[in-house]
């Protein structure tokens, strides 16, 4: 039985409409072993990231089947307002699924997926947004320079690859030394690993040193195309072991949109133990700092060059593996 009208029927709603969200998904599900300095990780990735954006970014925390202390955490961080979705999952729907579900929920045009171990540095949020105005085929940005990171991004390769022929520079000339070897030590890397890959790798550039492949620990993506091009059923896989390939890598390669990743890091991997004296050293470098207002949506639309479209896509990994193979790059 129904009693009156429903006050909302003919309400219209306000809405302060952002153009850029962060999505990061959560998975700590206790504070020993492998997580147990987790915790303390995700506290500073989140507090760096509200030092360091404006207005038009709005976050959403999704905790997958994570503790009572992380839950309550994300919680009292969506009743202070400072993020303004908290997603709760009772159960490890895995992280790709987590983000994909919330990007298809959310309507901003640029969505930054990022993992828990992030730590946002400032001016990361205007350097994303000055190579997306840059760049008007960029579709996927990374503010972690990624140097023999080309191959995932072989529609770019094949048909623009007039463009860049014969550009490529010394990894020394682009980006620098320490933002390598700090990013490899965090996933296991030996200082040897830098220095084989500073020193010998050539690295193909577009506009200001912005390199040509990039990673996906921390990105930033236009959310419609890429989406569009997603696979509507689930990945069966928790965490990384290619769901990142085939729900984002693949989707982005089928649109043609370049890949690139910033000259310098304006984001950092903290990796699953907190490292107290850097993290501190770092959060007092954000104190004052403020980014200034733009928005994502005063962008130029993206421009996917007409040549991408004379060849079919399920040949050109194929080309591109081709190029690779003959040492056109690395």
């Amino acid at each position: 039985m129904r009693i009156g009208q429903n006050p909302n029927i003919k309400k219209e709603l306000d809405l302060s409409k952002s153009s850029h969200r962060v999505i990061i998904p959560i998975y700590i599900p206790n504070s020993e072993g492998y997580f147990e300095g987790s915790f303390d990780v995700l506290k500073t990735c989140v507090q760096s990231l509200l030092q360091t954006i404006n207005s038009d970014t709005k976050i959403t925390l999704i905790s997958n089947a994570s503790s009572d202390e992380v839950n309550e955490f994300i919680g009292e961080l969506y009743r202070s307002g400072k993020i303004d979705r908290a997603v709760f999952n009772a159960e490890n729907v895995g992280k790709m699924n987590a983000i994909i579900a919330e990007a298809r929920a959310s309507f901003e045009t640029y969505v930054t997926y990022s993992d828990a171990d992030v730590f946002f540095d400032k001016g990361w949020l205007k350097q994303t947004y000055t190579m997306f105005d840059s760049v008007r085929s960029a579709g996927f940005v990374s503010m972690n320079p990624t140097p023999k990171n080309m191959s995932l991004a072989s529609s770019t390769i094949v048909a623009n690859f007039w463009k860049f022929l014969g550009k490529a520079q010394r990894t020394s000339e682009v980006c620098d030394y320490s933002d390598l070897e700090h990013f490899h030590k965090s996933i296991g890397k030996d200082e040897e690993h830098t220095r084989d890959m500073f020193d010998n790798t050539r690295v193909t550039c577009v506009g200001d040193n912005y390199i040509i492949g990039a990673g996906h620990f921390c990105c930033t993506v236009v959310r419609s195309p890429v989406l569009d091009k997603t696979p509507r059923g689930m990945s069966n896989i928790a965490a990384a072991g290619g769901s990142e390939n085939v729900f984002l890598d693949v989707p982005l390669d089928k649109t043609g949109l370049w890949r690139l990743s910033s000259p310098r890091a304006y984001v950092w991997h903290m990796g699953n133990i907190l490292d107290k004296k850097w993290a501190d050293e770092k959060l007092r470098s954000l104190e004052g700092f403020k980014q200034d207002a733009f928005r994502f949506d005063d962008l130029p639309g993206r421009k996917v060059r007409f040549t991408t479209s004379l060849i079919p896509y399920n040949l050109r990994p194929k080309i591109a593996a081709g190029m690779k193979k003959f040492k056109l790059f690395d």
